[in-house]
């Protein structure tokens, strides 16, 4: 089963619409788990992501594999899910995004989601800082 990808840009209200019109492969992305908690890790990585040094907006989409514990935390550290070309400013935007995914992505109250947790075991998301 290949995880749902999200692509979080700012605002986030077209996330939904964006992921029914891609179409959802699993139940549990049906009924709006998987985005919803893909939406919910992806706002919590843009909050915690700093600005590479020497390096404004625009930056490079990041294409993360998340993988999770049932008690919500990361299982692991954060993986890239599309070696990303380009020069030093997507090397930097890549590691600032890396990081902000290591320290904040966290799915709150997982026990709630416990019976759907092979459904958001791993989560892929597009990261977009600062958004376009």
């Amino acid at each position: 089963m290949k995880p749902e990808v999200s692509r979080l840009t700012v605002p986030a209200l077209l996330l939904p619409m964006l992921l029914h019109l891609a179409g959802c492969s699993t139940a549990s992305a049906q009924d709006g788990l998987v985005p919803r908690l893909q939406a919910e890790v992806a706002a919590k990585v843009l909050r915690c992501f700093k600005p590479p040094k020497g390096f404004g907006p625009p930056y490079p989409p990041i294409a993360l594999v998340l993988n999770f514990r049932p008690d919500g935390n990361l299982d692991g550290p954060p993986q890239l899910a599309d070696p990303p070309g380009g020069g030093p400013k997507t090397a930097a935007t890549t590691a600032a995004v890396l990081a902000a995914a290591g320290t904040c992505a966290q799915i709150d109250d997982a026990g709630r989601y416990k019976k759907s947790f092979p459904a958001w075991q791993t989560l892929r998301l597009i990261i977009v800082p600062g958004g376009h």
